[in-house]
């Protein structure tokens, strides 16, 4: 069983140095994959499996819910696969970063190639297709601003009125990137100084909106909670503090219950979500990682792959799902629903092997 550390040793004064303890949460600065950096721990510099597992259910789940939007069932819940990338990306973010000496502006731009390449070839690739057939994309419309403001990760009303960018999953990332920054403007101060930085200034963020209600819809809302409680997910991680094995296992079921019993009985999500969904994400990846860092996490065949894709699937899957709706109608559930999560998934993986990955690899050796 790993060695307890106290709490103030863990959330108030300085990390141990790297190599201190066999729990060290980074060994080294890896590869990205996902939506972000792989999290390792241990002194072998062993992958998250576990997060790499829910990153995978976490861009299905987004796919499964605009599959069942196609075919007009009420599977709401499926959209708090997003809730979980944000949970995960700080608990991401901070075990990546800790245990070392990160400048702000090299961990930025390491941000910036990992997620901005593929984004902007999507949403290109859509702003073609739009220009060059608008009538198989009717409720869609290219402007300049707008496709500007999409690039730029900035958070705008599209031409029908709505907060989403032109590729619209692409919202998820104005959330990001403003989590980055200001992770990044924070990365000077001492791990246990940062903590509570990091913690004031998204709880800032998180609440900012209900000072200023029309910054509510632009960013300025709980959502960054989720973040939050990831980060402090990664704290405890590195610090061996993280629940024993029993324990992980109730949380990760517990969470997997509360979200079917949301789903069940309609709970309204819409103003209180990081409450309505944040919570349940935040059991899920606490329990995973609980019962992979004391024990374990099965490596079931398949599922890394699958988020190791998951960025290319949560970027791509609305337009095959919508293609495939067009093409074959998506008026007969049981028939269409299961295609459409195959297409899903066949998509993101080609778009991973033969895109993403190969972008990835020339961008890292053209840097190095």
């Amino acid at each position: 069983m790993p060695v307890k550390r106290p709490l103030s040793q863990a959330f108030g004064l300085p990390a141990p140095q790297r190599g201190e303890h066999p729990g060290s949460a980074l060994v080294r600065d890896p590869p990205p994959q996902g939506e972000g950096d792989h999290a390792k721990h241990g002194g072998g510099g062993k992958l998250w499996l576990s997060i790499q597992h829910l990153r995978g259910f976490a861009a299905l789940s987004v796919a499964l819910f605009h599959a069942c939007q196609w075919s007009q069932i009420d599977f709401a819940t499926g959209q708090a696969g997003v809730d979980l990338f944000f949970v995960i990306s700080g608990f991401v973010m901070w075990t990546v970063t800790s245990g070392k000496t990160v400048r702000p502006l090299a961990f930025f731009w390491r941000r910036i190639l990992r997620v901005v390449p593929l984004y902007w070839v999507i949403t290109l690739a859509l702003a073609a297709g739009v220009a060059l057939f608008p009538a198989r994309f009717p409720d869609l419309a290219v402007t300049p601003q707008h496709l500007a403001l999409s690039l730029a990760f900035v958070q705008h009303m599209n031409p029908a009125g709505y907060p989403f960018p032109l590729l619209a999953p692409g919202w998820t990332l104005n959330y990001e990137a403003v989590f980055y920054l200001v992770f990044a403007a924070l990365l000077w101060l001492p791990e246990g100084r940062r903590l509570f930085a990091l913690s004031f200034a998204l709880m800032l963020l998180a609440f900012a909106g209900y000072a200023w209600p029309p910054a509510y819809q632009m960013l300025l809302n709980p959502l960054f909670l989720e973040f939050l409680a990831g980060v402090w997910l990664g704290r405890m991680a590195q610090q061996n503090l993280l629940p024993e094995r029993p324990v992980g296992g109730l949380l990760l079921a517990g969470g997997v219950v509360l979200f079917a019993v949301i789903q069940l009985i309609n709970m309204d999500w819409d103003l209180w979500r990081p409450m309505v969904w944040g919570a349940p994400a935040v059991m899920v990846v606490a329990g995973a990682v609980s019962i992979e860092a004391d024990g374990g996490w099965p490596a079931i065949p398949g599922l890394k792959t699958l988020g190791d894709a998951s960025y290319s699937t949560y970027l791509i899957h609305t337009l095959t799902i919508g293609a495939l709706a067009i093409t074959i109608g998506a008026g007969n559930p049981p028939i269409f629903i299961p295609l459409a999560m195959v297409a899903a998934v066949v998509s993101g993986l080609a778009c991973w092997a033969l895109v993403e990955r190969p972008m990835q690899r020339r961008l890292r050796e053209r840097l190095a």
